[in-house]
């Protein structure tokens, strides 16, 4: 009979399933966060398309949080694309990543109320550690080199590169909103180029290391 921790390295399925999940009631919690506009009183619901309007920085704050949070799903899924198998350390390292996720609505209901220097700031860094919590698990796997046979160390480093592009952006705007708010948010227009850059790279070096392992002599 194998040995209780070496069954449980094995199992990964549910580790993935418990991501998924909370990532899912992370990402649904945004929405449930935006409140529908109540008609003042003495007013018709003639007003109700100027109180949607007003809501606009509501609406913003929920698709960014969703396309961070989808992007880090993307990320986090891709981590256990290349895994096979796990010790305590990953788990815990993946709880970490969880617990960050799942801060996420409130730290959007914050820049929401609060879209000032520390609204931002707040905001940006919670989506920075989070990242950070993603890139120190892939970083933890592919040391104690629990990924796949077959990645060559060039797309080890690629990809974790890619991994700290966006939380060094969001850090950087942390920062940046301290001085100048504006500034800040429209920094966060960089995430779209430097991760398409990176995931170019990225593919790239995959089909490298498939060609270079299917032209090996048998």
């Amino acid at each position: 009979m194998a040995l209780p921790f070496r069954l449980e390295s094995e199992e990964t399925d549910r580790l993935i399933a418990l991501s998924d999940g909370v990532i899912a009631i992370a990402i649904t919690l945004l929405v449930l966060e935006i409140s529908v506009p109540t008609v003042p009183a003495g007013s018709t619901t003639a007003v109700v398309p100027d109180l949607t309007a007003e809501q606009w920085p509501e609406f913003v704050g929920y698709v960014l949080s969703f396309l961070v949070i989808g992007l880090y799903w993307t990320l986090h899924r891709r981590v256990f694309v290349y895994v096979e198998g796990h010790d305590r350390s990953v788990v815990w390292l993946n709880l970490l990543f969880l617990l960050l996720v799942a801060f996420v609505p409130y730290a959007t209901s914050v820049f929401v109320a609060y879209p000032t220097g520390f609204g931002i700031a707040f905001y940006a860094g919670i989506l920075s550690l989070t990242g950070f919590s993603l890139a120190l698990l892939w970083g933890y796997v592919s040391r104690e080199r629990l990924l796949e046979a077959g990645l060559t160390s060039r797309t080890v480093e690629i990809q974790a590169a890619r991994f700290l592009v966006s939380p060094i952006v969001f850090a950087g705007s942390a920062i940046l909103a301290q001085y100048n708010p504006l500034l800040a948010v429209l920094s966060w227009g960089l995430l779209v180029p430097l991760n398409g850059a990176f995931e170019s790279r990225l593919v790239a070096s995959v089909e490298e290391s498939v060609t270079e392992s299917e032209n090996q002599p048998q």
